[in-house]
């Protein structure tokens, strides 16, 4: 073998050595992240952001090492959405902020999308229409959704039974309710008299006479107000949306089978609370009964003379918010005909 043929030998074996060598280098990068939730430390969400984080370290060999803070200990839920955008945070789950985009009360409250868990199923799962055209507009703020996980159906809690409520007539009841638009519009549009007040300051509210109930979350939360209230109706306005997500820029930075391992096990956990929050659902229930509370359950007719009338006149005025596109993709999936 000729001197320069064994140059070329050497130099491609001294590549082949380089490129052996630094591969292992880069997957065995590790990290130390932060994943925020904001329910107590006994609640269901623990012990999934738990589960999560414990599959992640085990199936990267230890290499992302994932710390969970509950119960708010960090920021609330909305200064939290925003601190995993700037990438402060690397991971949260939660329900989503759209205070820097309007177009996001689609993944948050946006009225009866669906009256029943089939059909919310169905879009909420990974590739489902909701899943996908939520997962693009956090990528527009930086952010990567992981998976949708359902919270609950929700409802409200009043002192006493409204008047005229299953046919969606005026009464005078004043009800708590998010500080988002859409909220108003709905609960003004089923008969009451929205307020928008903070969460934390609900039970007072009520307490003291400025509210006479409150919306925004399953029979759980409605049981938080189970001393100051007589009656829970379940609406099924929505089926409280929360996401697994994590900073964009850092999740791009991962190889294709750490971003995998994510992927997967947030949705692990989504398929398992699946069943979980309907079981949920019905214990708190029968606690507000058990604890003296009247339980009202609209029958398919009414929820879905319920969604008629909130599609047909709340969501013409989501439209100057969320824009006509969107309004318009959810229409469509519901089977409105589209002008």
């Amino acid at each position: 073998m000729r001197k320069w043929q064994i140059l070329v030998v050497i130099s491609v074996v001294f590549m082949l050595v380089l490129a052996v060598g630094w591969t292992p280098q880069a997957s065995a990068k590790k990290y130390k992240w932060r994943l925020t939730q904001v329910m107590p430390e006994d609640s269901d969400f623990h012990r999934r952001a738990t589960a999560f984080a414990n599959e992640v370290k085990i199936k990267t060999d230890g290499r992302i090492d994932i710390t969970i803070y509950s119960a708010g200990a960090l920021c609330d839920w909305v200064e939290c959405h925003e601190r995993v955008m700037r990438g402060d945070y690397e991971l949260a789950l939660q329900p989503l902020a759209p205070t820097y985009d309007p177009r996001l009360n689609i993944g948050y409250y946006m009225p009866y999308l669906f009256t029943n868990t089939k059909e919310a199923k169905k879009a909420y799962k990974r590739g489902g229409w909701v899943y996908k055209m939520v997962d693009d507009l956090l990528m527009d703020q930086g952010i990567k959704g992981l998976a949708l996980m359902p919270a609950g159906w929700a409802g409200v809690t009043t002192r006493e039974v409204p008047d005229g409520w299953r046919e969606m007539k005026s009464n005078k009841m004043k009800i708590r309710v998010m500080p988002l638009k859409a909220c108003e519009l709905t609960w003004q549009r089923l008969g009451y008299i929205p307020s928008t007040i903070p969460y934390s300051e609900a039970f007072s509210a009520i307490q003291t006479g400025v509210a006479d109930g409150e919306m925004g979350g399953p029979p759980y939360q409605g049981y938080q107000f189970k001393d100051i209230q007589g009656v829970w109706i379940q609406y099924n306005d929505y089926l409280e949306p929360w996401w697994f997500f994590m900073n964009l820029k850092l999740f791009n930075k991962l190889s294709e089978k750490d971003q995998k391992i994510l992927l997967d096990a947030a949705e692990k956990q989504v398929k398992g609370r699946w069943d979980y929050f309907l079981g949920e659902d019905e214990e708190y229930r029968q606690k507000l009964k058990e604890f003296g509370l009247q339980v009202l359950i609209p029958t398919d007719k009414e929820l879905k003379a319920f969604a008629k009338a909130i599609r047909e006149d709340v969501w013409k005025e989501m439209e100057p918010l969320m824009g006509k596109t969107l309004v318009d993709r959810c229409r469509k999936e519901v089977g409105i005909k589209v002008e």
